[in-house]
């Protein structure tokens, strides 16, 4: 099948689905208004079968359904359906191949009446300090319960166009196809990067978002909005490459200008630690920088002892073996005997080398099954 169109029908697993106008393309799909049977209007995401030799494409996708169908908050759009159609049939999501290579994957969620932040600022709308701290402390919310759940869950991909603001004045965090719903230990190599140039932190460029990266695109967002120039074009302090928040932004109450600050800290060592700490800020506490990551404790050395007697026992008994008791034995016995002495230096070289008795274990194992391969394909030979 090919991209939906105006006016389509498409058969869901809960629902059908009349095709309206697109809301736009992005890496991993394009998204569609529509209206399901019951004449309630929806987003619909589409992922063509042809796009799904990227790999990476068909990953995030996945993820998105499956993370938005776990969340619970009013201000982020419910998942009402993820699955595999071609038009006319569908079927569960991971059934795809049923369909032929003419099948689509398909996310459905709230559609949110509204405008984003983006298209806001494109009109030239302007916002003032009481409306951007109302608006930061809907948000911080938001993501004091994505990072609070287990695992947190990382959006990634904070910006101006995915903030829908409602004619209430709600806003709506919307479009989770970058979303991190595991947070990566400091030593796992990063994936690759996903966001928007300009919104993420240096960590997040090495594949490592925490939910303080997403903090620092929030922040960034903010500034955004209230000022109206791009990331690059905000003033930069040349000593320690942050944004300077005064200077951009001159006038705001201090408690705005601190939470801000705080969360736009390149380093994340040095940047707000939660959601609830910026919250906090904006209450006048004083600020909480993230906490550096801890190294884990070096293991105590294993006692001496624990190498040397295995050594130098083990080369005692070989000494004795091949020097004093070496007529009491026939040269067959002799090699047998080995598998006494051999792993026992084996485990003492493996100690002393690793200081772990795992390691000296593994270097046992390993001589021991050396041995094993001599005696039963080489000795006979001999």
């Amino acid at each position: 099948m090919a991209e939906f169109v105006a006016g389509q029908r498409v058969v869901g697993l809960k629902s059908q689905y009349t095709i309206g106008d697109a809301l736009g393309e992005g890496g991993f799909g394009v998204a569609f208004v529509a209206t399901d049977a019951g004449g309630r209007r929806v987003v619909l995401k589409q992922l063509q079968m042809a796009r799904m030799g990227d790999w990476k494409a068909m990953e995030l996708f996945e993820r998105e359904a499956r993370v938005l169908a776990s969340l619970d908050h009013p201000n982020i759009p419910r998942c009402h359906e993820f699955c595999a159609t071609d038009g006319a049939r569908a079927v569960a999501a991971a059934e795809i191949a049923r369909l032929g290579e003419g099948a689509s994957l398909v996310i459905v969620q709230d559609h949110v009446e509204g405008k984003s932040l983006q298209a806001r600022i494109d009109a030239g709308e302007r916002m003032t300090a009481a409306q951007a701290e109302a608006l930061l402390r809907k948000l911080l919310g938001v993501l004091e319960y994505l990072h609070g759940l287990h695992p947190p869950v990382v959006h990634r991909d904070i910006k101006p166009a995915n903030i829908v603001v409602t004619p209430a004045g709600e806003p709506m965090l919307v479009d989770f196809g970058a979303t991190q719903d595991r947070v990566r230990r400091a030593s796992e190599i990063g994936s690759t990067t996903v966001g928007t140039f300009g919104y993420f932190p240096i960590e997040q460029v090495l594949g490592k978002a925490r939910p303080a990266s997403d903090l620092y695109a929030l922040a960034m967002t903010m500034m955004v909005a209230l000022t109206h120039r791009q990331p690059e074009e905000l003033p930069i302090d040349a000593a320690t490459s942050k944004v300077v928040v005064s200077e951009a932004c001159p006038g705001l109450p201090d408690r705005l200008a601190r939470a801000l600050g705080g969360m736009l800290e390149p380093a994340i060592g040095q940047r707000t630690a939660s959601a609830g700490d910026a919250l906090r800020v904006l209450d006048g506490a004083e600020l909480v920088r993230a906490a550096p990551a801890t190294p884990a404790p070096k293991a105590r050395p294993l006692p001496a002892l624990v190498h040397k007697i295995p050594l130098y026992g083990g080369t005692l008994s070989a000494l004795v073996l091949y020097g004093a008791l070496f007529d009491w034995f026939t040269e067959s016995e002799l090699v047998l005997l080995s598998f006494g002495w051999l792993p026992v230096i084996a485990f003492g070289l493996g100690v002393r080398a690793t200081d772990t008795i795992r390691g000296g274990l593994a270097w046992a194992v390993f001589g021991t099954f050396g041995l094993w391969c001599f005696i039963v394909g080489i000795f006979p030979m001999l």
